[in-house]
């Protein structure tokens, strides 16, 4: 029989066969930044003024938000800019992405506000060191069970809901919700959250009432409970840009940290971080009467020039912006000529253009772009949240980093 050793041997194996079998699958699924034709670079000298600026404006420290692997600006490369930049706190969605920043050698605080209160996910953040947000009071027990099991004192943030009605304390509960929780012995209760409706609308209604509730109840957990926060925060990226919320103690903007202003309107006192190009693969003539991609959308009324760009719907280019997309190519507009397809546009070219020009689609002002994301996601009948995330879609979009 098997003595221990020969047994441990076995085992190590097999973690190492699993291991490599994972990276070889990684590897496999990942393209080599050269071999890619779309290239979104991200400029960290913006993120580094975006977040200044937010602190200024708000009048409050920041947490910046980069859920969705950062908007599409990459989460692990963003938390380090952040975190090189005197960020205490980061927050993200999920539980498996604070995870991910985690074991990517994050240190510092993070918390989420999503996840399976069944899955084993939370006992793993509770191990790690992860902030969580309550979301629901039914939660709290196995919350509490999970703390005691791994003896840690777990930091809870309580997330009421003031109006939005989506995952979060209803605020009726939420002063009992904070009784248990502070009561605890493994529960360290150090955030009170919510999060607004709209926002991005200055002088709003709903806004001005959600912030009503929101203080009250702060007010009422403190004077009449003894419970108070180290972390209150509700501004979302429009709470910061549009309301004082100065009396609270954290923000927490996610588009705004990337150069974006939730009103959909260019805002001059931040700066995009994200510009993304291609190159012109293809260029050719096509005669009068010639049909330009799928389904008829575009037949030439003369002779023209043409090129052929490697970017489509596939990378980042919504299909709905067909009939009504511009990029720029050697520092003119130009336009995409009938449906966006999956892998390429065709473009109107110009005599000087040549294989291996840049084509933009998108990118920052300050940096010189003619073209900017508000434009395309007009073009495209979408925000400017959806464009920018859409590059964590494919594998074909290398990120690059500037500015480090």
């Amino acid at each position: 029989m098997p003595n221990n050793r020969t047994k441990k041997g076995q085992l190590l194996r097999k973690r190492y066969t699993r291991k490599r079998h994972s990276v070889l699958r990684q590897k496999a699924e990942y393209i080599p930044p050269e071999y890619t034709d779309v290239t979104a670079t991200i400029d960290a000298a913006a993120i580094r003024h975006n977040i200044d600026y937010l602190r200024k404006i708000s009048k409050t420290d920041v947490m910046p938000v980069i859920k969705a692997n950062a908007y599409g600006h990459g989460a692990i490369q963003i938390s380090r800019i952040a975190r090189d930049h005197n960020v205490k706190m980061i927050g993200v969605a999920t539980l498996g992405e604070a995870l991910m920043l985690r074991n990517s050698g994050d240190k510092g605080h993070i918390v989420a506000w999503l996840y399976d209160i069944h899955g084993k996910e939370l006992g793993e953040a509770i191990r790690k060191n992860i902030d969580i947000s309550v979301i629901d009071q039914k939660h709290i027990p196995t919350i509490c069970k999970l703390a005691a099991k791994y003896g840690k004192k777990v930091r809870i943030h309580i997330f009421v809901d003031t109006g939005i009605d989506r995952a979060a304390i209803p605020y009726s509960e939420a002063i009992h919700a904070a009784k248990i929780l502070s009561s605890n012995p493994n529960i360290n209760l150090v955030g009170l959250m919510s999060h607004f409706i709209q926002s991005e609308i200055k002088n709003d209604a709903t806004t001005k009432k959600q912030l009503k509730l929101f203080r009250e109840l702060r007010d009422i957990l403190s004077s009449k409970h003894n419970i108070n926060f180290e972390y209150v925060h509700i501004a979302n990226s429009g709470g910061c840009l549009n309301y004082d919320v100065s009396d609270f103690t954290l923000a927490r903007p996610g588009l705004a940290v990337y150069g974006l202003d939730p009103s959909g309107k260019y805002n001059d006192k931040l700066r995009p971080a994200m510009t993304v190009t291609s190159r012109i693969i293809q260029i050719k003539n096509i005669s009068k009467g010639a049909d330009v991609g799928y389904d008829n959308k575009f037949i030439a009324k003369k002779d023209m020039l043409t090129c052929v760009a490697p970017i489509g719907y596939a990378d980042i280019i919504p299909r709905s912006s067909s009939g009504k997309l511009y990029v720029f190519i050697n520092g003119s507009k130009r336009k995409v000529l009938g449906n966006v397809s999956m892998d390429q546009i065709v473009i109107e070219a110009k005599r000087g253009d040549k294989v291996g020009d840049v084509v933009l689609l998108f990118g920052s002002p300050h940096n010189g772009a003619k073209q900017t994301a508000y434009d395309v996601a007009d073009m495209s009948d979408t925000i400017t949240d959806e464009l920018v995330i859409r590059t964590n879609s494919t594998n074909r979009v290398s990120r690059k980093y500037v500015n480090m």
